[in-house]
């Protein structure tokens, strides 16, 4: 049962919660509110649209200033208060709900995700409670499950001087978990120091994190110090160590073992007391295997592994995450976005982001300054995802060198790998009884409903044995005024 103090509305106000495993107690404003949740208890807060004595926003401040931790959940009716959302977010807002909009199903997996993120909260120590926002952990965004995981394993090695390892995808947020790691440490108030490893060539690498001495190659006219000693006594960061030489593997693994590095040219041995935490994109147990990285260096920084998921594997991260980039966009441009269509969420909730935050965060970037206007549309969404899927598909084409034959329907539903991107249909398909003669128009539609059909409206997997993006298929739908039946 998920217990859930409604602010604001009447018993027969929130319809939805009826049928639900949700009990609600019903108070009238803010400040009878903020005396209710001091008794502990609820799960969840939703408050309504409009409320008496105290503004939604002020009551949102108050609940989060009052340090009970309980998810705030807003009722969304009117566009004065859909203006308001983006900063309530900024406050600390757990997430909205918009009736007639949103379903029923919508709102329970709302407050289901409340309550697992207020149970959680409440079993971590609480000296580390301290670190959690309204929708996640410090400066990361993140209210799913897995996410959850990985704000536990942060709170195990808190106050644990740990060599640490970041497995994710490019574009995951590895670089701002281990920017984490290191200001929630004992060593917070020392040096943080970030290495990208495959920006900086190989053979200056060493030179760049040992430093070296002067002579010791051409242009160097002087000693330098390297990012090692720039980070002694705090922690640095060896973003994409996958892609390290294996000499300079031998050096890091050194440093590891020992404490002691020595500047390129020199005999000097100098001791560093440097906390290691790295990232890859790579498979390094493979790499071992091809003989590209050491096991033994292997062995040092796997002492405790974080795992960061695709974004495409925690859809309701999509919303915080797309609220707080923003927030940050409104700022940096001084623009005048407020809110995003409940079609719009939907759109960027459908697309897979391979290319995970960082994509979400170029996406955003470029709808905002292109439809600088206060809500943002589906059609706006779309526009930009539709413009990326064109830009991908011509580099791959670029890449391959190869034109394609222009397929017809039923070779574009049996061949998955079809790299057919505008029309499912490039050519009119002659059938046998030559009096007949399908419109591309005709021949496009049979196609679209063979592929949803028989993939029971799977959009990923019918768009892939189309051959088409996701995007386009969507707008494919839209033009043939195509929707899923209910039942």
């Amino acid at each position: 049962m998920i217990n859930v103090l409604y602010v604001g509305g009447k018993e027969k106000g929130l319809s939805e919660v009826s049928g639900l495993d949700v009990h609600l107690d019903y108070v009238q404003n803010g400040m009878i509110a903020l005396s209710a949740v001091q008794s502990g208890g609820f799960d969840a807060v939703i408050i309504e649209d409009q409320l008496p004595l105290m503004a939604p926003s002020r009551l949102l401040q108050e609940l989060v200033s009052a340090g009970a931790g309980i998810p705030v959940i807003s009722i969304i009716r009117s566009a004065e208060r859909r203006k308001e959302i983006l900063s309530d977010f900024d406050l600390g807002l757990f997430s909205y709900f918009e009736p007639g909009s949103d379903t029923v199903d919508d709102l329970h997996s709302m407050l289901s995700s409340a309550k697992r993120f207020h149970d959680f909260k409440k079993d971590v120590p609480r000296i580390a409670a301290r670190h959690f926002s309204g929708i996640g952990f410090e400066k990361i965004v993140g209210i799913s499950d897995q996410m959850l995981k990985i704000y536990h394993l942060m709170c195990q090695i808190k106050n644990k001087d740990v060599t640490t390892v970041l497995y994710g995808e490019s574009g995951t947020g590895k670089n701002l978990i281990a920017r984490t790691l290191h200001q929630i440490s004992l060593r917070r108030d020392r040096p943080n120091i970030a290495v990208n490893c495959p920006a900086i060539p190989s053979d200056l690498l060493e030179s760049e994190l040992f430093g070296h001495e002067k002579g010791a190659f051409t242009g160097a006219i002087e000693r330098k110090d390297g990012k090692f000693l720039a980070a002694n006594a705090g922690s640095i960061f060896l973003d994409e160590i996958g892609d390290m030489s294996p000499s300079l593997q031998a050096k890091i693994l050194r440093v590891l073992e020992s404490g002691e590095i020595e500047r390129v040219g020199g005999a000097e041995t100098i001791r560093v007391d440097v906390r290691i935490i790295s990232a890859t994109n790579q498979d390094l147990e493979k790499r071992i295997a091809e003989g590209a990285f050491r096991q033994d260096l292997f062995h040092r920084i796997n002492v405790f592994p974080i795992t960061v998921p695709p974004l495409r594997g925690r859809k309701e991260d999509i919303l915080p995450t797309t609220m707080a980039i923003l927030k940050g966009l409104k700022k940096k441009h001084n623009i005048s976005v407020d809110y995003l269509s409940n079609d719009a969420m939907e759109t960027l909730k459908l697309y897979d982001w391979p290319g995970n935050v960082r994509e979400l965060e170029n996406t955003l970037e470029r709808i905002v300054l292109i439809h600088d206007k206060p809500v943002i549309q589906s059609d706006d969404v779309k526009y930009i995802l539709d413009e990326n899927s064109a830009s991908l598909d011509a580099r791959r084409i670029d890449e391959s060198k190869i034109l394609p034959d222009k397929p017809e329907a039923a070779h574009l539903m049996e061949n998955p790998g079809s790299s057919a991107e505008e029309d499912v249909v490039s050519e009119p398909v002659v059938q046998t009884d030559t009096s007949v003669i399908k419109t591309l128009k005709e021949l496009e539609y049979e196609a679209i409903i063979a592929g949803l059909e028989r993939t029971n409206w799977n959009m990923t997997t019918t768009s892939q044995q189309l051959g088409i993006s996701r995007m386009t298929l969507y707008r494919k739908l839209d033009q043939h005024g195509l929707r899923k039946k209910d039942g």
